[in-house]
């Protein structure tokens, strides 16, 4: 049995995958030969949990994970057979993986002062290495070479100055970048995936091992992976005892990490179609949300200019328009009174949504401030925020520079009073700063001991001594064991310290999260690339015998707002982001709207806003990469034209749209303002989609009343 299931998200086809999942298992199929591939890591979790549940005495254990996860382990596993035909350096050894923070220190390092060259792109450095690094990673798993490049780049370039020399220059630090991993025997997600794809997938001898290892293939939303996975299953599908795969239509969220919807779709002719039926669309059913969903998909395919719909509509029953309002702010607080209405009329906080096109500090601070008296809180959902942009992380680094005097990195007092604020429970900053002036004045670069000043203590609370006191012998106790590698060290500043009484951290979740995200960020670092960049030293300074920090290195790219790596799943339970009242209280989910797909969450509640702007459908300004003509779909030397972006536009807002109405169970509030938070007037096509459903609606309601 082969079977290609596809339906719209919502209609249980994942529960279903799993329920097969388990019934494999309860047949006596060995979990070993079960392999269960899904599009994140957090995916498998529920599979985990239903083989807990069901397999009893049954041995073994099943893959479950990721394409690349997959393909790490088996470059690992054969990496021997690889080596000395992929162009890695003799001596041949074991293998480095680098993730997404060593990759960008590696290519920052090769690149040095030629990113300068990128100055009049204007963005930001970091910008440009993560940009760089997914032109890299396109071409791993769409299946193009590197030397493409440039001219896939320039084929989307429409502007009067020439871009082709700065697309070369990106696409030399591309292979730069390359030669170096290399040289080095590090594998970062690009060459780590390059490896699986031309070397593993292409050799008869593990082909041979994959139709001895998976007899069972269970792979879910294959939509939103990359072809690199289907040219997988297109080796392992006909070899199989039994294969079922899973797509949502629409999906495709992932196309900025390379998902081809269309690539997916050529798995079909190996597989029996089953097309899932949706019971919400069915004649007869109750108006919901994905009613409206499928309507404006339909809408958002031609939108025409027709008249704004009137306040406060009802476009069914499932879904309003809240009234519109001309400043920004006003539309954040009206959509937070009718949350604090719906939280008093009984439904909880945390099946409420609310999802922008984008969400940054001032979306996040605004409702924050305006659901305080229902004593509702926030938890924003925001995977691509730099770790530099969490007090907690800022708070670490200006306490490891305390501790660590050789770097000579001072604190200033903003940042002492920042971190003492972080650091001890019930400290607000305005205490912390009057705590941090009075270090100031000592003109010294540490925690000194303040016990004898009443004066200080009758002004901030006696009750703050102690944990002062207890934070500043570790420091001091620090400073004289320079030894201490930055990971272990801020391991013990929250084991022995932050997380004892007295201290904020001892109670706050997401804090600790956070502090683990840094602990495994500054370890994987250091153990990854100690040995490259000693070989590196070595190769480009013979004389030079003083190695650079990689504890420093790591600092850096912490404030160089580098993008961080995931190391456990970040759902709405564990985001490091809600302040700490809030966090009492229940909160609703505050993300942007691709967030919220790609981690396939659901929600009884949702609440759109922005609708008017250009956001919901326009790409983000990436002038160093490009999600379609980097893909495997896009044939060498096609242009790409304004009519490629209208078309792609459209299909985008479709998706987005379509998807989000099929997760909500119950209801969606539109929102909007007249002024959007840079005081502009927008009308994107979301708002011309919506107010053709909403005439369409309206024809419709007259011509029954007519009828009648």
């Amino acid at each position: 049995m082969r079977q290609y299931w596809v339906g719209h998200p919502g209609t249980g086809k994942s529960t279903r995958l799993i329920q097969r999942f388990v019934e494999l298992t309860e047949r006596g199929v060995r979990p070993d030969r079960i392999l269960v591939l899904v599009p994140q890591a957090s995916a498998g979790v529920r599979f985990r949990a239903a083989l807990a549940e069901a397999r009893g005495s049954v041995r073994g254990h099943p893959f479950i994970g990721t394409v690349y996860a997959l393909a790490r382990q088996h470059v690992e596993l054969f990496f021997p057979r690889l080596a000395s035909t992929a162009g890695f350096a003799p001596p041949y050894r074991e293998p480095t993986f680098i993730n997404v923070e060593g990759a960008q220190y590696v290519l920052n390092l090769i690149a040095g002062l030629r990113l300068a060259e990128f100055d009049d792109l204007k963005i930001h450095r970091a910008r440009i290495l993560s940009q760089i690094l997914d032109g890299l990673n396109k071409a791993a798993v769409c299946g193009f070479p590197l030397t493409e490049i440039a001219d896939r780049l320039n084929a989307a370039w429409e502007g009067r100055e020439p871009r082709l020399p700065t697309y070369q220059r990106v696409q030399a630090l591309a292979l730069a970048f390359r030669e170096f991993c290399l040289r080095h025997y590090l594998l970062d997600f690009s060459l780590t995936m390059t490896l699986f794809a031309e070397r593993l997938l292409a050799d008869d001898f593990y082909r041979s091992y994959l139709t001895a290892r998976f007899r069972h293939v269970l792979a879910d939303n294959i939509e939103e992976n990359p072809p690199i996975l289907h040219r997988f299953l297109d080796v392992l599908l006909p070899v199989c005892d039994s294969a079922v795969l899973v797509e949502d239509d629409p999906g495709g969220y992932r196309i900025f990490l390379g998902a081809d919807v269309t690539s997916a779709r050529r798995l079909r002719a190996l597989c029996e179609v089953v097309e899932v039926p949706d019971p919400r669309l069915q004649f007869g059913a109750p108006l919901s949300p994905a009613q409206f969903g499928a309507a404006l998909m339909r809408a958002a395919a031609q939108t025409y200019a027709l008249p704004v719909p009137s306040n406060g509509q009802d476009v069914c029953a499932s879904v309003r328009v809240l009234e519109s309002k001309k400043f920004w702010g006003e539309m954040v607080r009206a959509v937070a009174q009718t949350i604090g209405e719906l939280v008093v009329g009984g439904i909880p906080a945390n099946e409420i949504a609310v999802l922008a096109p984008y969400v940054e500090d001032v979306l996040r601070f605004e409702l924050q401030e305006q659901l305080r008296p229902f004593r509702v809180g926030v938890q924003p959902l925001r995977p691509s925020r730099p770790l530099w942009d969490h007090p907690v992380a800022r708070a670490f680094v200006a306490l490891a520079q305390l501790a660590r005097p050789a770097w000579r990195r001072p604190v200033s007092p903003s940042d002492m009073a920042r971190a003492l604020s972080v650091c001890v429970a019930d400290l607000d900053l305005i205490r912390a700063h009057h705590i941090a002036r009075a270090i100031h004045r000592l003109e010294i670069q540490d925690l000194p001991d303040l016990t004898h000043r009443a004066d200080l203590w009758a002004q901030v609370g006696h009750r703050f001594i102690e944990p002062y006191q207890r934070l500043r012998d570790w420091i001091e106790l620090q400073r004289r064991t320079t030894s201490t590698p930055l990971d272990l060290l801020w391991q013990r500043l929250f084991t022995e310290v932050l997380s004892r009484p007295g201290f904020a951290l001892s109670t706050d979740r997401d804090a600790a999260f956070v502090c683990d995200k840094l602990i495994r960020g500054a370890r994987a670092f250091r153990e990854a690339l100690t040995t490259a960049l000693a070989e590196h030293v070595s190769q480009t300074s013979p004389g030079q015998t003083e190695q650079p920090s990689l504890d420093l290195a790591y600092v850096d790219l912490l404030q160089q707002e580098g993008f961080a790596a995931q190391y456990v799943p970040e759902r709405v339970a564990l985001l490091p982001d809600a302040d700490v009242e809030a966090r009492r209280w229940p909160a609703v989910l505050l993300a942007p709207a691709y967030a919220y797909l790609t981690n396939d969450l659901r929600s009884r509640i949702q609440f759109w806003l922005d609708i008017n702007t250009t956001g919901w459908h326009e790409r983000p300004y990436q002038p160093l990469t490009h999600p379609y003509v980097l893909s495997a779909s896009w044939a060498p030397g096609q242009r790409w034209t304004d009519a490629d972006e209208l078309r792609v536009s459209r299909e985008t807002l479709a998706r987005v749209v379509g998807g989000l109405a099929y997760r909500c169970r119950e209801r969606i509030y539109l929102a909007s303002s007249q002024l959007t938070v840079s005081g502009q007037d927008e009308s994107g096509q979301l708002l011309r989609a919506l107010q053709r459903v909403i005439r369409l609606e309206a024809q419709a309601a007259n011509s029954l009343a007519s009828t009648l």
